[in-house]
């Protein structure tokens, strides 16, 4: 690993509104594989506009860019490769279960532990984009007075107890070494390991709509990485992207 850590650029804060937002305003000036860290983001953001509860000193909050020749093909992957980076880290640090929630979730014993961020900009001129910044968020250990009651219950830690700096370091620079081997196209098996790992395969889901929400079953992930799905009337649906939740068992 340390011939691959050593082509990052590393960036720390102690404090930061995102950092996706730092590397989307501030990409032209960085090098590729730039890797900016926070100890806390202030405005920490999800897929949808969702918030992303980033507190001090409790999770690893980065964002990796990357800008020399994305292709579009590449750029569609980026998300499952930074999942499947997530999750393949996660397994060599601790023995729980660790499972892939489509699209862009990581859980661990039933919960949320990690979230991801994949954003970008299309090069108009070429069939590449200029630049695309993965953000990921893991919550390492619970915060001091417990996370905020209105997430307590579905989201975990990867640590039951304290983590120190030397294990967060690790667990993202072997995360972006990860990602790094994929994009390079040294890793291959990427796709069927997000396959494997799937934590909705039979699951009672809704499908969230813009305005509204329908319910149905997970069947399985596809060779594409997209969600097929079971519809109450019957329906087979294969969900390109979207968001899905949970339904809570009876």
């Amino acid at each position: 690993m340390k011939d691959i850590i050593d082509k990052f650029n590393f960036i720390s804060f102690e404090e930061i509104d995102s950092t996706n937002n730092y590397i989307k305003e501030n990409w032209e000036k960085r090098p590729d594989l730039t890797v900016v860290t926070a100890e806390m983001q202030t405005a920490g953001r999800g897929r949808t506009g969702k918030s992303f509860c980033s507190p001090k000193g409790t999770g690893a909050y980065f964002s990796l860019l990357l800008k020399n020749n994305i292709s579009a093909e590449i750029s569609k992957k980026l998300t499952v490769m930074a999942a499947v980076a997530v999750l393949d880290e996660l397994k060599t640090v601790t023995q729980r279960d660790v499972k892939i929630k489509w699209v862009n979730d990581i859980y661990i014993d039933g919960k949320k532990v990690c979230g991801i961020l994949t954003e970008g900009s299309v090069n108009s001129q070429s069939d590449t984009w200029n630049y695309a910044v993965i953000g990921i968020g893991i919550n390492l250990k619970e915060p001091e007075n417990g996370f905020p009651k209105e997430i307590s219950d579905i989201v975990t830690t990867v640590f039951e107890r304290n983590c120190n700096e030397t294990q967060k370091k690790n667990l993202i620079g072997g995360i972006v070494c990860r990602i790094y081997r994929m994009v390079q196209g040294e890793d291959l098996g990427y796709i069927d390991r997000y396959r494997e790992n799937s934590y909705l395969d039979g699951r009672k889901i809704n499908i969230i709509r813009e305005n509204s929400s329908e319910s149905a079953t997970a069947i399985h992930i596809d060779e594409n990485c997209n969600l097929v799905v079971k519809k109450d009337n019957g329906e087979i649906e294969t969900l390109f992207s979207g968001d899905v939740s949970i339904k809570p068992e009876k």
